[in-house]
């Protein structure tokens, strides 16, 4: 445990959430409510994440062979069932028609809010000189809309400092955990100012 991660994180979270909100992706982010708290909408989630890929690094390279570090001319989009007894397995849109898990509708606004989602932090990360690798995003529903959850931070991303080498990940917090809040607080830094 990393002592003030979590306030880090919420100044990333709530940035991000309320820069997606100036272009109009719905979310569930109403407010920040202090140092440790948002105030969101309550949603029935739905039980997978989505993984968008910018650069092919990690499992992406072992399950489909393209070389560490390629930039991706178009992202990849996963889907992830969150059951932790199954691992987590990788899962596509019948699958999760299969399951139950959403509609055909719910799934279209869910691929069109990702891919929305992707292109604007993209912009974002890059006119911070980061780069955004790869994320995750999960859904849920507010009434009869589909709309983005949980939360987005330097937890659920893989960030690439863009001037030199090197990557902000959260691997390399568990690899070396005394060096997590100093680099959290460097994404955040870099992102707010």
């Amino acid at each position: 445990m990393v002592k003030g991660k979590g306030k880090i994180n919420l100044d990333i979270s709530t940035y991000i959430f309320e820069y997606l909100g100036s272009y109009n992706v719905p979310t569930h982010f109403i407010s920040r409510l202090d140092n440790r708290k948002m105030f969101a909408k309550k949603l029935g989630i739905i039980p997978f994440q989505m993984k968008v890929w910018n650069v092919a690094t990690g499992s992406l390279v072992k399950r489909i062979g393209l070389k560490e570090g390629t930039l991706l001319e178009t992202p990849v989009l996963e889907l992830y069932l969150k059951n932790p007894r199954l691992k987590n397995p990788l899962i596509n849109d019948y699958h999760a028609y299969t399951l139950g898990l959403c509609e055909r509708s719910e799934m279209n606004a869910i691929i069109r809010i990702g891919t929305k989602v992707n292109a604007v932090l993209k912009s974002l990360f890059s006119r911070k000189r980061l780069t955004l690798a790869y994320f995750t995003l999960e859904f849920g529903r507010y009434g009869n809309q589909v709309i983005l959850g949980d939360e987005i931070s330097a937890d659920t991303m893989s960030i690439w400092d863009t001037p030199e080498p090197g990557k902000f990940d959260k691997k390399v917090f568990q690899l070396a955990p005394e060096n997590a809040k100093q680099v959290y607080t460097k994404i955040r830094d870099r992102l707010l100012k």
